[in-house]
């Protein structure tokens, strides 16, 4: 069984949108169609969960949710921001209880711990991310966050804020310069700069300031599906000259559209990067317990099937070497070349 190393799952939300379209329960209990859950990461042999906090309400504003449908290709409700630092310290306190109270789960803030859970049987690792920086009312607010056990920071979500634009922006004027202050701080600090649901000029911004490897934790290519919250080839260039590397998502209008995925239309998006730019910038990413109802690939409907993904991807031809590198070893090298021990 090959490790893996998730670059995206909305565990803190599961719990605190009271399952998020999904049957809330002990997250030790491996539940049928629930995304994720710990029975699901041992089976799946998934040794690292980058554990997202997301600080949005769910509102009504049918003006938004119909902008959200040139993303989404669906109908989905408007996300506002109010109030987000105190939901960024109760989804804290989420992930700090979780570890306390299943032995199999371990927050790691060291690249050292990450190595331990690596080297350890029946032990799942969490690295804290924040899915959009609005909770942040200054860049010097990340050192807090930092002792906190946060690692890594996505600048925006789908709308546009103080720090650059996201990909829902009517106007993209890219990063701001308090963002490059932002990503200047992050990458002092040893925190991940995380470029998903960022607008192209922001992500294209990002990349021509940071000194250190990023991630574009949860995407797909626009190559294939023609929607801003997916990534062209200039993006994937400029990520490839960072040395940096994109997670793959499960969010199925973002794979195919007009209908549901299967896996070969997501393992078409990896041997496409897998042949332009190589093994070395590709990871995974599925965006699990995050979905809200959007649909999966069929065949990769949760975390416990990641490994049949990682056999059809040997079966297209790709080597040991280079699976392994995409499965978890470009994760753990950005992840290496980022946070300090």
């Amino acid at each position: 069984m090959v490790y893996i190393i998730d670059l995206h799952e909305d565990i803190s939300t599961y719990f605190m949108l009271h399952g998020g379209g999904y049957k809330l329960a002990d997250f030790n209990i491996d539940i049928d169609n629930r995304d994720a859950d710990i029975p699901k990461y041992i089976r799946g042999g998934v040794k690292l969960v980058f554990a997202s906090i997301f600080t949005g309400l769910e509102s009504f504003e049918p003006e938004v949710s119909s902008s959200y449908e040139r993303i989404y290709g669906v109908w989905v409700p408007a996300i506002i921001f109010r109030g987000s630092d105190s939901i960024l310290f109760e989804q804290l306190r989420i992930y700090h209880r979780l570890v306390e109270y299943y032995r199999e789960l371990i927050l790691v803030d060291s690249y050292s711990s990450i190595e331990d859970v690596f080297r350890s049987q029946g032990r799942v690792g969490l690295l804290l991310h924040l899915e959009g920086a609005e909770p942040i009312a200054d860049p010097y607010d990340l050192k807090l966050l930092h002792k906190l056990g946060l690692r890594s920071l996505g600048l925006t979500w789908n709308p546009c804020n103080k720090y650059g634009c996201g990909a829902s922006a009517k106007r993209d004027y890219g990063l701001t310069d308090e963002g490059v202050e932002l990503i200047e701080m992050a990458n002092k600090l040893g925190i991940i700069v995380d470029l998903a649901h960022a607008s192209k000029k922001t992500a294209l911004d990002a990349l021509s300031i940071a000194k250190k490897p990023v991630l574009i934790s949860h995407a797909n290519l626009r190559r294939f599906v023609d929607t801003p919250r997916n990534v062209d080839d200039e993006i994937l260039e400029a990520l490839s000259r960072n040395k940096g590397v994109i997670g793959l998502s499960c969010i199925g209008p973002l794979i195919t559209k007009g209908k549901r995925p299967e896996l070969r239309d997501l393992l078409d998006q990896y041997i496409y990067i897998y042949e332009v730019y190589g093994p070395d910038i590709i990871g995974i990413g599925t965006d699990f317990l995050g979905l809200l109802g959007l649909p999966t690939p069929r065949g990769f409907e949760s975390i416990d099937k990641v490994q049949e993904l990682i056999k059809q991807l040997r079966e297209r031809g790709l080597s040991d070497s280079d699976i392994e590198k995409i499965a978890y070893k470009n994760a753990l090298r950005v992840i290496r070349e980022n946070i300090e021990d």
